[in-house]
């Protein structure tokens, strides 16, 4: 596994190609959600598209390998949170840290967002859709300020339509949208092939 997504570069440890200099990069190994599904990609696109303050709460709802967590912390030389309700995941997140040497900048915990407290000045969440219509006053709840950001991925563009229009009830607006029209396996029955990430902004305070 070896691709490049902006100036982010992600390789497995046994790819025999090598970044280039000045570009930033994550090793990852996983046997959780792959690293290079299109939903993770798109993700990884708007996460890259975006400007994230310095200070940035960042938290990653459901982590899987890690990914968008690891990349988050890198991007804006911060740390993160990642949660997610599989041991597997955890694992492998565990995993990824070590192997990135990021250990004090990805905290982990097992257990649903339920379990979160506090603020957030952005959340990352690739998940399906169905979690996702789970997800919402959650994202609201944990993203309260005019300004803080919601990268969602991990459904269809048959889908897409209603989960946006679910968010912008709850005061939310799309700054970025990312398509990606790829096969791969599919755990729902749209029979789509077109892959939908947003990337949001909270336009309202609940404070």
């Amino acid at each position: 596994m070896f691709y490049r997504i902006g100036n982010l570069v992600i390789r497995s440890p046994f790819s025999i190609r090598k970044p280039k200099m000045g570009e930033d990069r994550l090793v990852l190994k996983s046997r959780s959600f792959p690293p290079a599904h299109p939903s993770t990609k798109a993700a990884l696109t708007i996460l890259q598209r975006l400007e994230i303050k310095r200070e940035a709460r960042i938290l990653d709802i459901g982590c899987g390998s890690g990914i968008l967590g690891l990349a988050a912390a890198l991007k804006n030389g911060t740390t993160a949170l990642g949660c997610d309700i599989c041991a597997g995941a955890i694992k492998a997140s565990m995993q990824n840290m070590a192997l990135n040497r990021m250990e004090d900048r990805f905290h982990l915990f097992r257990g649903s967002v339920d379990a979160v407290s506090g603020s957030f000045n952005l959340i990352l969440a690739n998940l399906h859709a169905v979690t996702h219509m789970e997800m919402f006053d959650h994202y609201r709840r944990l993203l309260p300020l005019k300004g803080d950001l919601l990268v969602v991925s991990g459904f269809y563009d048959v889908q897409a339509a209603d989960i946006e229009k679910e968010l912008s009830q709850r005061g939310f607006t799309v700054l970025e949208r990312v398509v990606v029209h790829a096969w791969a396996a599919a755990l729902t029955g749209e029979g789509s092939y077109t892959w939908v990430a947003l990337g949001l902004k909270r336009v309202e305070s609940d404070q």
